[in-house]
């Protein structure tokens, strides 16, 4: 038992060990008593402790800390000063100490430094005005830290201000990830920010994840829009071919909006049905060694020789053809008249040919079938 007169013979010496012989009595007589202990005892300690605290050493005043850290009815001011001493001696009372409120917290976290906020941040359970005391203050690892903390609670303002701090945070992104009272309009928030890694590896969390939920739900959203978005292509594709046969829409403007715009399978859809033939057939033409088949249908279908450079260039694209060769095929173009296109395509579906190079225009027109011929038998000795 300690006795009163032993503690008067400590406060009245005021050296270093003298005072740490003090405390070191009067911590051990307010831990041994308990929860049971006399509240007489426990004002007593923190009277006495607060009034000396700043002539304490620092291994004194850490041992203190540690030991009473986790008391909930240990003095509460002198809680907090041992919460705003440093870090050292601060941090068990920041990470564990009951006896500090909330309103405590905040006042600390407000000033304090970012291993204050760090330590606060790794409590067993933060509550909101905490959490937006860190949220507005905190560094990266702060951050990280109490968004992967369970315990925290954070009003749907915290959470976006941490999610718009996440932007380029990976490490933050991760945490957020993985927490279930995630709000969905900060998930929502967050989804534009996430890599492709990050995105699968959140597809492991499970269904518990407010992330894991709405990246279905987008993926789902997407699938619907694109299918619709094709759907839409199709129809104006198909309006724009019916147009065309019925003489609403000019045949130059159909090829030109298609070519520009490098939709070859619409392109072979318009020329294989002016042409009544089969659209697959048509298609391998646009981009086939040979313009030659592709020259006919396009003459014999009254497509202007403006209209078929833009085909051309869309060939060029693919085909990386130079400026010289496409130059030619412009000028084999304007030699062909649409009277001997239209032979020659008349010439093929009759004969159920997949458009060789020998066609009609071989009696017919043996001079511009010569000009059509060369360049190509050029390309192949070469």
């Amino acid at each position: 038992m300690i006795s009163l007169a032993k503690l008067t013979d400590l406060a009245k010496d005021t050296s270093a060990t003298g005072r740490q012989s003090l405390v070191s009595m009067l911590t051990d007589m307010f831990m041994q008593g308990g929860k049971d202990r006399d509240e007489q005892i426990s004002l007593l300690f923190g009277d006495i402790v607060l009034k000396v605290l700043g002539q304490l050493e620092e291994e004194t005043r850490l041992v203190l800390s540690k030991r009473i850290c986790f008391e909930e009815d240990a003095p509460r001011e002198l809680m907090v000063e041992l919460a705003k001493d440093d870090i050292e001696i601060a941090q068990p009372v920041l990470e564990n100490s009951p006896a500090l409120t909330s309103e405590d917290l905040v006042e600390i976290a407000s000033t304090a430094s970012m291993d204050h906020l760090g330590a606060i941040a790794g409590r067993k359970s933060i509550d909101e005005n905490v959490t937006s005391v860190l949220v507005d203050r905190g560094n990266s690892a702060v951050l990280t830290k109490v968004a992967n903390n369970s315990g925290a609670r954070f009003a749907e303002d915290s959470f976006l201000k941490l999610v718009e701090k996440a932007r380029t945070d990976e490490a933050i992104q991760t945490a957020l990830a993985v927490r279930t009272d995630l709000p969905e309009k900060a998930g929502l928030a967050l989804l534009p920010f996430l890599t492709d890694e990050l995105k699968a590896r959140i597809g492991d969390l499970g269904a518990d994840s407010t992330l894991v939920q709405l990246m279905a739900q987008r993926a789902a959203t997407e699938v619907a829009a694109r299918a619709q978005r094709l759907e839409e292509a199709r129809e104006q594709t198909n309006a724009m071919i019916r147009d065309v046969v019925s003489k609403k829409t000019s045949i130059d403007e159909a090829v030109t909006t298609f070519a520009r715009a490098d939709k070859t399978a619409e392109l072979g859809m318009l020329l294989a049905k002016v042409s009544n033939l089969p659209p697959a057939a048509v298609s391998q033409l646009l981009f086939s060694a040979s313009d030659k088949p592709l020259v006919i249908l396009c003459k014999a279908n009254g497509v202007s020789s403006e209209a078929y450079k833009d085909v051309l260039t869309m060939r060029a694209r693919r085909l990386r053809i130079g400026g010289l060769e496409l130059n030619n095929a412009i000028n084999r173009y304007a030699a062909l008249s649409v009277e001997g296109a239209k032979r020659s395509l008349e010439t093929l579906k009759q004969s159920g040919a997949s458009f060789g190079l020998k066609t009609q225009e071989d009696a017919d027109e043996p001079e511009v079938e010569a000009k059509l011929d060369r360049p190509f038998a050029a390309r192949r000795s070469s």
